[in-house]
């Protein structure tokens, strides 16, 4: 891996970007902040063919993934993606956060209760009672939050995550869930592997949902044998249309 762009002056372009220089570039800032985590192809596909992550990324992309959710106090991500996806409870030793407006628990959640604050479901207040009550058989009255009526307010979740001492949030979608946390301007940087590929077809892309406009700025660049590794940063608000 090389480092071809940083926003950091005392890192020149170049510069082989070993395991101590990757840790460096991907250090969440000292307060905090919320982190998306996408990988996607040159035709900006955010899923391959099977409408899984798996099929598109490499090795270079798993390096980052891994380094991310160390870094990370907890992951985030719909409940959806995580079924879809066949995530466990946990995220390594990374505590889960699953969100669904449905109350819908992940299959791999059902098999046993997880480790505590390991894994926590978030749905709305007005949930289905018998989806609920399921979901705290299986996780524990303390591992189902309610917030929000009709749709989880994500705001509300993020500050309970600080409170909980999770400042560093690491999202790792899907696109739907992406976008509500764009446009609740939520997103602090964003993670994007372009892997070098084309698929065609109508894979999602790593956002979907209403039309907005949110500016980036780069905060580096890394190349590696053509997959190229990036992360940027939310400049102001999210603007409508």
């Amino acid at each position: 891996m090389r480092l071809l762009s940083c926003s950091d002056p005392g890192l020149a372009a170049g510069t082989h970007a070993d395991s101590t220089l990757l840790r460096r570039l991907y250090a969440f800032a000292p307060g905090g902040g919320l982190r998306t985590n996408f990988v996607a192809t040159v035709d900006g596909a955010g899923a391959g063919a099977d409408g899984l992550t798996g099929s598109i990324n490499n090795p270079a992309d798993k390096i980052v993934f891994d380094l991310n959710r160390e870094l990370a106090d907890v992951v985030l991500a719909g409940a959806a993606t995580i079924d879809a996806e066949s995530y466990g409870p946990t995220a390594g030793a990374t505590p889960l956060v699953a969100v669904s407006n449905r109350c819908l628990l992940p299959r791999g959640w059902r098999a046993g209760a997880p480790g505590p604050g390991s894994a926590i479901l978030v749905t709305v207040k007005d949930a289905d009672p018998a989806a609920l009550a399921s979901a705290r058989a299986a996780l524990g009255p303390d591992h189902v939050w309610t917030t929000g009526h009709g749709v989880v307010d994500l705001g509300q979740v993020v500050a309970r995550l600080a409170a909980q001492g999770w400042t560093k949030v690491l999202c790792e979608g899907g696109p739907r869930l992406h976008t509500e946390l764009l446009r609740r301007d939520l997103v602090d940087q964003l993670a994007l592997t372009w892997v070098p590929h084309l698929i065609a077809g109508q894979a999602p892309r790593i956002a979907h949902g209403p039309n907005l406009t949110v500016n980036l700025t780069l905060k580096h660049l890394i190349e590696s044998a053509g997959t190229l590794l990036t992360l940027w940063e939310r400049r102001g608000p999210a603007a409508s249309g």
